[in-house]
């Protein structure tokens, strides 16, 4: 006879149909409960299963079977509760839809503590994918501390992109003394030696020491280059900050403006550049296309005509950047000159030339970087002796990370050519 006999009440076993639902239903529950799980300075206690927590971990294996075993009840004194709570869930469930950054963080943390490997692959493949400028103190910490180096390049290449966001971050005053001494080991691409200034007065102070901001910062005021800040710079952000003494302040500030036979200040860097670094590793790019195809009158020719150097043609106009660029390089198969070679123009929206390069092929290298800033306009021209697009001017919209161009290019119906631009950004 089969199927259930009619009035009688399945049991939770029958009512469940595989044993991956039968130990997930166990979660949190007193059913067959074993151990009672117990946070230190809170009231929250968690019934558990002593084997199901050794099968997952072999930590949990030698606290509760082990020689040591501390009998039916654990108490916990480190761990938050809630990133706990997700750890079971992972054990019993097979959770693995991670919750926000910062909890993520916590897990990962337990999943190390606790040895579960398999859990800390998946905590840091995650945190990978969410990293960002904004977000990366958060995890700077926990990536120094597991010293998970797959984590760590990956910050490491964020910093070096984009080290005005990591250092004006508001996380940033979160990070632990080691981890900011681990992250200012970078080169830090800033414009100006302000950002690095702030953002460590910034750490000081979420350090809420009784001592002293300057005693806090301290250790970390020798890497601010404070030779390379402008007078105003230093009047306007270092004098007011009094982390400095006056005579201090005095020699370093006739240092700025190269007074003779002052000596500097022990905490003072020496060094007078600025951090800039315009190499070809840190070099991005973006790729332009027209968004879509155009109607073209029957007028319009198709394909191209036959320039002379002395025509000069537009490539792009109207160019508009969101977040300032330094333009390295450019590359466009249009720029192809039959004999000679061919000049190209950068342009601001009135008209004058900020750069100007020339070429033999398709990519234009320029000595010096082209800042492109988003409050203005720009303009590409191109002059050579050779096969040009004949067509009208495509809209292009294109964006790599933060940030994003947009503007008109020359377009072709049937030759949809394409602009990459190459460039640094250290927004």
């Amino acid at each position: 006879m089969s199927g259930n006999t009619s009035g009688v009440k399945s049991s939770w076993q029958g009512q469940l149909s595989s044993p991956g639902q039968r130990l997930a239903s166990l979660c949190q529950s007193s059913r067959l409960a074993d151990l009672t799980i117990t946070f230190a300075g809170h009231d929250k206690a968690i019934k558990a299963h002593r084997l199901v927590l050794a099968m997952s971990s072999p930590v949990f294996e030698a606290m509760l079977y082990g020689p040591l075993a501390e009998g039916l009840d654990l108490n916990i004194h480190d761990d938050p509760p809630e990133a706990f709570e997700w750890l079971l869930e992972y054990m019993y469930k097979g959770q693995t839809h991670l919750p926000t950054v910062p909890l993520t963080v916590q897990i990962y943390q337990l999943a190390s503590k606790y040895q579960i490997e398999a859990l800390m692959t998946l905590c840091s493949e995650h945190l990978q994918a969410t990293l960002t400028a904004s977000n990366l103190p958060e995890m700077y910490d926990t990536a120094v501390l597991l010293e998970d180096s797959k984590l760590l390049r990956h910050c490491s290449q964020v910093v070096n992109h984009s080290p005005t966001a990591v250092l004006s971050s508001p996380e940033f005053g979160h990070l632990s003394r080691s981890a900011l001494k681990h992250l200012l080991q970078h080169p830090l691409h800033i414009t100006t030696e302000v950002v690095l200034l702030r953002a460590l007065l910034n750490w000081g102070r979420c350090q809420k020491s009784t001592t002293s901001l300057r005693k806090v910062i301290m250790d970390f005021l020798p890497m601010v280059r404070f030779l390379a800040m402008t007078t105003d710079e230093f009047v306007e952000n270092v004098m007011p900050a009094g982390v400095l003494t006056l005579e201090e302040t005095s020699a370093i500030l006739m240092n700025i403006k190269e007074v003779r036979d002052v000596p500097l200040p022990t905490l003072c860097c020496q060094i007078r550049e600025k951090r800039l670094c315009y190499d070809d590793s840190l070099l991005r790019s973006v790729t332009l296309h027209t968004l879509h195809r155009f109607p073209r009158s029957k007028k319009s020719a198709r394909g191209s005509i036959f320039v002379h150097s002395s025509q000069e043609q537009i490539l792009i106009m109207n160019m508009r950047v969101v977040g300032t660029i330094q333009l390295g390089k450019l590359e466009c198969k249009a720029i192809n000159p039959t004999s000679g070679i061919a000049t190209v123009n950068v342009k601001d929206g009135s008209g004058n030339v900020l750069h100007t390069a020339t070429t033999e092929g398709s990519v234009v290298d320029f000595e010096e970087p082209v800042t492109l800033n988003p409050d203005a306009s720009h303009s590409v021209t191109v002059c050579l002796e050779g096969h040009w697009p004949r067509g009208e001017m495509g809209d292009f919209m294109a964006a790599e990370e933060e940030v994003r161009v947009e503007g008109k290019m020359a377009y072709t119906e049937g030759r949809l050519g394409s602009v990459t631009l190459f460039f640094w950004s250290f927004n």
